[in-house]
């Protein structure tokens, strides 16, 4: 199926990269004997208007869908410039890898939820992080506001304002960024958060990013290609929004999620994280702001792990990365869905509503049995 759009334009060609270097041994994806159709699926977009998934992706800039359903690859779907061995930027998505070896560090006790950051990395002790915790971090509650705005003008992506000068890379904006509320308090989307708990990773292993995500999960969760990470021009990785990996990668780790942090019958991320980002705790849905393009004002809906969940009932989970990037996990249902896209801005409120409806349609008509 071909829909006639380009691809992206690929990270790499805006900066430098470190390879997340896959493994000797490949998790299949198991295709079912007969893929399901899917595409004339009808739901609402944010207007209401009536629509079906086919025409839905191809006027929203889609590049690829892969859908598992109880174990089985039942749809896959590339627009004409990209295929499956194609690095697609995952944005944001990055953060849910990040949390991810943050949590093997703390089950190997390299990691404390509980720590304040500056005892691994010392010279945050003068920076508004300090008496940060890990775990606030995790949850974006730290105090220090920060945004994907002032990671790229630090990465020399954009153009600072003259009047306000911008640090020289992402460690040292960190270092400057102020605190400007209590750590521990209302949840609101830091970037800067992720990053510091990627620099964490880096100082407690000793290894740069790329090094980290592949042992910790590429490999383990049996990647088929290499991923990578963009730097910034002093070598540090964008943390929180630099990864690429292909469509069916990506179906990979939304898969490792879904079977509670196991592939192929071995543990990569501690079950009990995975549990505890499906269904999370009253501190964390009371500290949630509904702070999603207002999509996610509603009860049983928060952020945790670096995580949106969209229903703490179901375990119903959200990866998300600017400009239509998902991976959708619902545990009842057993369907993880993949979606790669390159919209031309990357927070769009109706076209993400759209894909929720989407979303939704789509396991309504899968598991119905399950709702």
């Amino acid at each position: 199926m071909m829909m006639g759009q380009k691809a992206p334009l690929f990270l790499r060609e805006l900066a430098g990269t470190q390879r997340i270097g896959r493994g000797e041994t490949v998790s299949p994806l198991s295709d079912a004997n007969q893929p399901t159709d899917l595409m004339g699926i009808t739901f609402k977009d944010a207007s209401g208007t009536s629509t079906c998934l086919g025409d839905y992706m191809q006027a929203n800039d889609t590049d690829g869908l892969l859908v598992m359903h109880e174990g089985q690859n039942i749809t896959e779907f590339y627009a004409d410039s990209i295929n499956p061995s194609t690095s697609h930027g995952i944005a944001s998505i990055t953060r849910n890898f990040i949390a991810s070896c943050v949590a093997v560090l703390i089950q190997r006790k390299q990691l404390d939820m509980d720590t304040p950051v500056e005892q691994y990395m010392p010279e945050l002790k003068n920076s508004g992080y300090a008496g940060a915790t890990v775990g606030q971090l995790l949850d974006m509650r730290s105090g220090v506001s920060s945004s994907m705005i002032l990671t790229a003008q630090a990465m020399r992506w954009s153009q600072p304002d003259p009047a306000k000068p911008v640090a020289d890379g992402i460690k040292a904006l960190l270092l400057t960024l102020p605190k400007d509320t209590e750590h521990g308090g209302k949840f609101k989307y830091r970037a800067g958060d992720t990053d510091v708990l990627g620099c964490l990773c880096e100082a407690v292993t000793g290894k740069p990013m790329g090094e980290v995500i592949s042992e910790l999960i590429w490999q383990p969760m049996g990647a088929q290609q290499d991923a990578e990470i963009v730097v910034d021009q002093k070598r540090t990785p964008m943390y929180s929004g630099g990864m690429s990996a292909t469509l069916r990668d990506a179906a990979r780790f939304g898969c490792l999620w879904l079977n509670d942090g196991s592939s192929d019958g071995k543990e990569v991320v501690p079950a009990a994280f995975v549990h505890d980002t499906r269904h999370g705790n009253e501190d964390v849905l009371q500290a949630f702001s509904g702070n999603f393009f207002g999509l996610l004002d509603s009860p049983g809906k928060m952020y945790h792990n670096q995580t949106w969940n969209l229903d703490e009932k179901r375990g119903t989970i959200l990866m998300y990365g600017a400009g239509g990037n998902f991976i959708y996990t619902d545990p009842p249902a057993q369907l993880v869905c993949t979606v790669q896209s390159h919209w031309p801005g990357p927070f769009m409120p109706d076209r993400v509503q759209g894909w929720f409806n989407a979303l939704e349609a789509v396991r309504a008509k899968l598991a119905p049995q399950t709702l």
